[in-house]
């Protein structure tokens, strides 16, 4: 897919992602540093968002967010500075400017309650300061830009940032056995997939909410099993409760989301095992 494109937190997970499948389909994709395109700064926003419309115009993809979840607990201010406002400043801009949009959020935005897939129609409940302010987000972008492409995503994982298959080698390369909790289940998702999928989405010119994760869903103690498995590395893992992990902020027990809707326009998501096993050969 050629074109142009504007990427906010670049050098994140899913933004080192987007710059890599962007330049494999031949795209010209601009990643400002994040101290040059504070996306919190309106007149930054305006300015570099002008800038580029102005250079040809093309498409503006929300990749950045305050994504530390237990620390969003006492630093609320800056996770609604980054994840709403922040959000809602480039989707204006983008309107401004008549450029295309995409903003990243959540599955953290659910309560984790549901005996099943979320879809994209199931009311939002979100437990923490993060979900919250992601789903702020969400709202924000959806009332400046209509037209905007909203992607609910879940357990992300893949180079440029800390990630959950990341942490488990880093315990298992100083310990026999680790403890994982059972009681998480999710649908474990591959950057560069979702690089793809998003870019597949906006081609097809669809705006509004989608889901887009990886196929199929395990519990993080299946996910560590199946990191530590393609890695070659034998360790006992114990299944255990999340109960004997407390932390501030209250997660989702279920994460899993239905991507029906982006698979109903040819948009498929690879399954999670093949991801990691894809992921953790380049580690």
């Amino acid at each position: 897919m050629q074109g142009r494109y504007l990427v906010a937190g670049a050098h994140g997970m899913l933004g080192t992602a987007l710059q890599r499948v962007l330049a494999e389909q031949g795209a010209v994709c601009v990643a400002p540093d994040e101290r040059d395109f504070d996306i919190t700064d309106a007149a930054a926003v305006a300015q570099t968002v002008r800038r580029f419309a102005d250079q040809g115009g093309g498409a503006l993809m929300n990749a950045a967010a305050y994504t530390n979840v237990e620390r969003a607990e006492d630093d609320a201010e800056r996770a609604y500075a980054v994840n709403e406002t922040g959000a809602r400043l480039l989707a204006e801009a983008a309107r401004a400017a008549g450029l295309a949009f995409v903003h990243v959020s959540t599955d953290f935005v659910f309560d984790g309650a549901k005996h099943g897939a979320y879809t994209e129609d199931d009311p939002p409940n979100p437990l923490s300061v993060y979900g919250a302010s992601k789903l702020a987000g969400e709202r924000g972008v959806a009332a400046a830009y209509p037209q905007s492409l909203i992607v609910r995503t879940a357990w992300v994982f893949g180079p440029g940032g800390t990630n959950f298959p990341e942490k488990i080698l880093e315990r298992a390369r100083t310990s026999a056995m680790l403890e994982v909790v059972t009681d998480e289940v999710g649908s474990p998702t591959y950057t560069i997939d979702l690089a793809r999928g998003i870019l597949a989405l906006l081609g097809s010119g669809e705006s509004g909410l989608f889901h887009l994760a990886g196929a199929g869903a395990c519990s993080r103690y299946e996910l560590a099993c199946e990191v530590l498995r393609a890695a070659g590395m034998d360790r006992e893992v114990r299944p255990v409760l999340s109960a004997e992990f407390p932390s501030r902020a209250p997660r989702p027990h279920n994460s899993v989301l239905d991507c029906s809707k982006a698979v109903a326009l040819g948009v498929v998501m690879p399954p999670w095992q093949d991801a990691v096993r894809r992921y953790i050969a380049t580690v």
